[in-house]
């Protein structure tokens, strides 16, 4: 008799325990998944799992995703996911230029609209039926990222971040530097100096202008996304030395394309001259290069 009731206590555990996996199993779930920066083998672990058991997936070049990820999305049906669809910035539609690289423009209102509407139809309804939606971003999702308007508008549905190497962790290791050992500072600022981009925010007036942000010469990296070189340059002199070091660092993570430009605030104008800057390049500026 002890024996029975033990096995049936034993057996009520187990099934408790269970129970929660097996609701789980049937419910949706909705992830903003990295694929890390530059080369495709720049991808987490966690992040190639999460696509892999993937039934519906939403990227902002859909072609350029399955020739890339090829391997992994295989004939999982992707879907456009916009630039700032659901975004604070002003939205945009991506298209490739004859170079290959990403050109952001204006999208229109009706336009917009339909969209949004179809990819909120896509998601709620792959979640409501059980599947696991991805939505694939590149670097750090959360670091002016133009998907995190996603995460407010499916907070209901409890998405989960996955992370992944910004372009700011591979162009530190491309710098090859510790660049918090800045002398004046050991602080480093991130930036989009915001009111000097094309796609600053309606109306932003932010206290972060290049001017404030200079005043404690702390390290500063600059997520470039549209910035004017030369006007950066002078407001950044009226802060720091002339010949405070400055480096570009050009296609991040990539080992085919990835280059460092080095110079000082004095000389990287004349240096680049006319030279086209590509969208993916960061720029920093501090003590901690020389």
């Amino acid at each position: 008799m002890r024996y029975r009731y033990g096995r049936i206590c034993g057996c009520c555990l187990l099934l408790a325990l269970a129970l929660p996996v097996l609701a789980a199993a049937g419910q949706g779930a909705f992830y903003l998944v990295s694929t890390g920066v530059g080369d495709a083998d720049n991808m987490s672990v966690r992040a190639w799992r999460t696509i892999e058991r993937a039934d519906v997936v939403l990227a902002m070049q859909p072609e350029q995703a399955r020739e890339k990820y090829a391997e992994l999305l295989k004939d999982k049906p992707v879907h456009p996911a916009g630039h700032g669809l659901f975004g604070r910035m002003p939205q945009r539609l991506v298209a490739t230029s004859a170079q290959g690289g990403r050109q952001p423009g204006p999208a229109a209102a009706p336009e917009l609209a339909d969209q949004q509407e179809q990819t909120r139809k896509i998601i709620r309804d792959a979640v409501a039926a059980g599947k696991t939606v991805v939505l694939l971003d590149s670097g750090d999702p959360t670091i002016y990222g133009p998907q995190t308007g996603y995460l407010r508008e499916f907070a209901d549905l409890a998405p989960q971040v996955i992370p992944g190497i910004s372009s700011f962790n591979a162009a530190n290791a491309a710098l090859g530097r510790g660049i918090t050992e800045g002398r004046p500072s050991r602080s480093v600022i991130l930036t989009a100096a915001a009111s000097k981009t094309p796609n600053a925010p309606a109306g932003y007036h932010g206290r972060d202008s290049l001017t404030e942000l200079a005043k404690s010469q702390s390290t500063l990296v600059f997520f470039t996304m549209g910035l004017n070189l030369p006007d950066v340059v002078a407001q950044l002199k009226t802060s720091y030395p002339a010949d405070t070091p400055i480096a570009l660092v050009l296609h991040a993570g990539s080992a085919a394309r990835q280059r460092v430009v080095r110079a000082t605030l004095d000389s990287i104008v004349a240096q680049l001259g006319d030279e086209p800057l590509p969208f993916e390049h960061l720029i920093y500026v501090g003590d901690f290069l020389r």
